[in-house]
């Protein structure tokens, strides 16, 4: 029996990453700008609106600004209570003012602080998430968390065990289109759910004893052939990042693209025993009042409600499961064995060629195989 599983993980940052561009424009920055927390609220709710109609829970991940907010606080208990959504934690969203006066500090990346500054960050921002909900969250993340933060998460706080954990851009494509730059090159982990090993995050655990006590998630699910010859970011199953790389029709504002995108991922479940996954984690600086990328923000709206309204259709079909993030985390680890590999056969849907890569990743290696390099290709 095949299974194909949805995360979909939505976050209310008060303070969005559009933020910038907003105020960047011969305006003094204001991270108080109540027109601006409201909209990022207003936002958030409509990304949660757009997932629930079509019947789908969602993993709410608080941002250090929004324990900060009633509002977002009280959305997020009645969507738990309603729809089931899980109330998680993550370690982006941290710069706003509190942060930022408490800290004394711009930087906002929970890898880039020292250890110490990490722990520090760290056990704020959960005893914060504590205090609001009267417990803990079982879920967590950021783009990037470095072994010695997961390590650290999961010895103070035991009851986490799913954690976004890397931004897969380029993944182990090494060289490939990388601009000999270094910070490229080593940038992504595995393109699948893994269990990290206690030394490296991108490592997937051997054993028991490797084994850091999470169930990792790449926060995108990206075209594994479309972002191998390009950049990434514009070929992902969020559908802004589609409308970023301007796969669409822009007269009728429809985009196939996404579907197929889907539809390979749900493809994967023949080389990985019956299994394939698939996540969507969305800010609401994606669907910016203002527009972005020359897009409206009426087609930023309509591109996510499509979007919702496909995997809505899929599971009412019975062809998709929808889970929180914690309960995808246990449904993995009864699933899974450490060394059994994550496979992909991946095709060209953007250009209609027929290359194909193949992609593998175990504990013991990690390589993307690209079958028209070295000889003939027809």
């Amino acid at each position: 029996m095949s299974e194909f599983i949805l995360n979909i993980v939505h976050r209310p940052e008060m303070v969005p990453e559009y933020s910038a561009t907003i105020t960047g424009h011969g305006h003094k920055e204001n991270l108080t700008n109540e027109s601006l927390l409201q909209e990022s609220l207003e936002i958030f709710k409509t990304q949660q609106q757009c997932a629930h109609k079509n019947g789908l829970k969602t993993t709410i991940q608080m941002t250090y600004s929004s324990l900060f907010n009633d509002e977002a606080i009280a959305i997020a208990r009645h969507d738990h209570q309603v729809y089931g959504d899980e109330i998680a934690l993550t370690l982006l969203g941290l710069p706003c003012q509190q942060f930022r006066e408490k800290y004394q500090t711009r930087d906002f990346c929970i890898w880039m602080f020292s250890r110490e500054d990490k722990m520090a960050i760290i056990d704020d921002v959960f005893d914060k998430f504590y205090q609001k909900f009267g417990f803990y969250p079982q879920s967590t993340g950021s783009y990037y968390l470095d072994a010695f933060t997961i390590n650290y998460i999961k010895t103070k706080y035991p009851m986490v065990k799913c954690a976004i954990a890397t931004c897969w851009e380029e993944g182990p494509k090494a060289y490939h289109t990388c601009n000999n730059s270094w910070y490229t090159f080593m940038d992504g982990g595995p393109w699948a759910p893994w269990i990290p090993s206690k030394q490296n995050t991108h490592a997937p655990a051997a054993s028991k004893e490797e084994d850091s006590g999470i169930v990792a998630i790449p926060h995108l699910s990206r075209d594994l052939l479309a972002c191998y010859d390009g950049n990434g970011s514009n070929f992902g199953t969020h559908p802004q990042n589609i409308l970023r790389g301007m796969i669409y029709d822009s007269k009728t504002w429809e985009f196939p693209y996404f579907y197929n995108l889907v539809d390979q991922y749900r493809y994967l479940e023949k080389f990985n025993n019956g299994y394939s996954y698939n996540m969507m984690f969305v800010g609401p600086g994606w669907m910016n009042k203002k527009g972005r990328w020359e897009q409206p923000y009426e087609l930023l709206l309509k591109a996510y409600n499509d979007a919702c309204k496909y995997y809505g259709d899929l599971k009412k079909e019975g062809q998709l499961i929808d889970m929180t993030m914690s309960e995808f985390a246990d449904y993995y680890r009864a699933r899974k064995t450490y060394h059994e590999p994550e496979c992909a056969l991946w095709r060209d849907i953007l250009y209609g060629s027929s290359k194909q890569l193949f992609w593998y990743c175990d504990p013991f290696m990690r390589v993307c195989v690209n079958m028209d390099q070295g000889g003939s290709y027809r």
